[in-house]
């Protein structure tokens, strides 16, 4: 595995996903439960350009849609299962400016807890999502207080 940013929010078991920074500070803040909701929604959301038809990647749509959200930096996440250089370029790349993810979780977040009848029935089963996206949000909100960028990235191995 690459090495982590400079500090670092790691998933229990080493698998799943991470929040990375680039301070030496660590983060006071963490997830309550686990994550891992996180990553299965952007991952589906992630695939609605390629057509995906899970009923997160329909929710994801239509928040775009009716709530205008955008997801652009939830969808800037990466493998850190880097293997060749265009997956360690890529894992670089992956590297973001707080304010923009915490604003694009935070309005998911908003967007899940609205009375949405559509979205509602589209996420039924994922009532864990809002408040770790919440909890996403108040991370990069520290992460931005400090100035520190952030790296969404993921292990499965």
């Amino acid at each position: 595995m690459p090495p982590l940013g400079r500090s670092a929010i790691e998933p229990a078991g080493g698998r799943g996903l991470f929040v990375e920074f680039d301070t030496d500070e660590p983060c006071p803040f963490g997830f309550l439960g686990d994550p891992t909701v996180v990553l299965f929604f952007i991952s589906w959301a992630f695939s609605m350009r390629f057509g995906g038809m899970h009923e997160l990647a329909q929710a994801a749509m239509h928040m775009q849609r009716r709530h205008k959200v955008d997801l652009k930096p939830l969808l800037t996440y990466a493998d850190r299962d880097a293997e060749s250089e265009d997956d360690r370029r890529e894992l670089e790349r992956a590297w973001q400016e707080a304010t923009p993810l915490a604003a694009s979780a935070r309005a998911v977040a908003m967007a899940l807890e609205s009375d949405d009848a559509e979205l509602r029935r589209l996420t039924a089963g994922y009532e864990e999502l809002a408040p770790r996206l919440r909890e996403l949000a108040a991370i990069c909100d520290w992460a931005a207080s400090r100035g520190a960028g952030v790296r969404l990235s993921f292990w499965l191995e």
